[in-house]
């Protein structure tokens, strides 16, 4: 089969019955691909969770209209996790054909630990993986490993230096992969091996972008100082020279072509922020230049020349997942900030730039919204996605 959601579509077929009852324990009626499939085959889902809600939206909607011999949209009732549908009511069992889904019919080899913790966004490059590489039946560890491997791309036995390590957090963080508590403690327990981590704030900045990007900020003067080659005999002390929150290194190998390649988009984007330095003028014309305060005009007109660029390439295609609209909408909201101090008087060039941005980022929303905003209702709680996934989540 093409994808994993075709093992799960093709027991919807129209006309077979118009109510299907679905034991669903891992969310996957929810995902979005699985959603739109259902709909296009003509059926509709209705979460039995309030008995109370479920039961009005039912009568009214559907089972008043069959018994007056009336067609409706086929229905699905969905028993979210819950594999037994026994305690659902008396006549939906009667009526109703019966199916149950989870992971383990889907990935079979796979320990299901690990794929419940994995979020339904990479069971894609899971399942490709899968079929390519065809796996025996693997354990918990080597389940853990191969999705890392596959998915992540993340080997931990080959993180053996600080750039290793820093290139695989940046292409983690940058991307802003959601990997599973399960699969951040088993990389932090294999690098704790290495003495060169020993002192490195790992349970911080594996799983925590924010932390991670922290690290880095309050390390990059004291890279920009080595550069220069003017630190002081106190710079060593760096708690006490920088003010450092995060154990570890004082320096980061920032230079390293694996690393040096993020730099500049960590500093259009906002995730670093630009330092003032007193040898800004030796390194103005250096690869450095975009993490310096130079002249406030110019950085302004730079940062957002290369920021309108880096949007318009990143802009999510109309088949993305609401995840990627929302990491977008970071961008997008650093590019708002910075319009709010441009001028009538700047290049119009450039205005013309943000007014034909702003249009497409408007058309595409707005198609994919068309498509995929109806899908959002029924997606879990945790996290939120609409608002009223919040008290469930609570």
């Amino acid at each position: 089969m093409s994808n994993w959601r075709s093992q799960i579509l093709k027991e919807f077929t129209p006309q077979v019955s118009r109510l299907t009852l679905v034991a669903d324990p891992d969310g996957l009626l929810t995902e979005t691909g699985v959603l739109q499939g259902l709909r296009e085959r003509g059926f509709e889902l209705i979460p039995f969770e309030d008995p109370i809600a479920f039961r009005y939206a039912y009568e009214s909607k559907y089972r008043l209209r069959w018994d007056r011999g009336e067609a409706t949209e086929l229905v699905v009732v969905l028993r979210a996790e819950m594999e037994d549908l026994s305690i659902l009511p008396y006549d939906l069992l009667q009526a109703g054909r019966k199916l149950s889904f989870n992971l383990g019919d889907v990935f079979p080899n796979l320990s299901y630990p690990v794929l419940e913790a994995l979020d339904r966004a990479y069971l894609d490059p899971l399942y490709r993986t899968q079929l390519q590489h065809r796996p025996d039946t693997l354990g918990d560890s080597a389940t853990k490993d191969f999705v890392l491997l596959h998915v992540f791309e993340i080997a931990p036995e080959l993180i053996r230096r600080p750039q290793d390590l820093i290139k695989v957090l940046l292409r983690r963080h940058f991307r802003n992969q959601r990997i599973p508590t399960i699969l951040d403690e088993c990389l932090i327990q294999v690098l704790r091996q290495n003495e060169l981590f020993k002192d490195w704030p790992l349970e911080q900045i594996v799983p925590l972008r924010h932390a991670f990007f922290a690290f880095l900020q309050e390390r990059w003067p004291a890279f920009l100082d080595r550069l220069t080659m003017t630190m002081s005999e106190k710079a060593g002390e760096g708690e006490v020279s920088y003010g450092l929150e995060f154990d570890g290194p004082l320096e980061i190998p920032f230079d390293h072509d694996d690393v040096r390649v993020y730099i500049d988009n960590l500093f259009l984007e906002g995730l670093l922020h630009p330092v003032t330095h007193q040898h800004a003028d030796k390194l103005s014309n250096t690869w450095v230049s975009a993490g310096l305060k130079l002249d406030p005009e110019s950085d302004h007109l730079r940062r957002l020349d290369g920021l309108i660029k880096n949007i318009d390439a990143s802009l999510p295609p109309s088949e993305a997942r609401h995840h990627e609209w929302l990491t977008f909408a970071r961008k997008w909201a650093e590019l708002n900030v910075m319009l709010s101090d441009v001028s009538e008087t700047s290049p119009p060039e450039t205005l013309q730039r943000i007014k034909d941005i702003k249009q497409k980022i408007d058309d595409s929303f707005f198609s994919w919204v068309q498509e995929r905003f109806a899908g959002l209702y029924n997606q879990p709680p945790v996290p939120p996605v609409m608002v009223h996934h919040i008290h469930r989540a609570m």
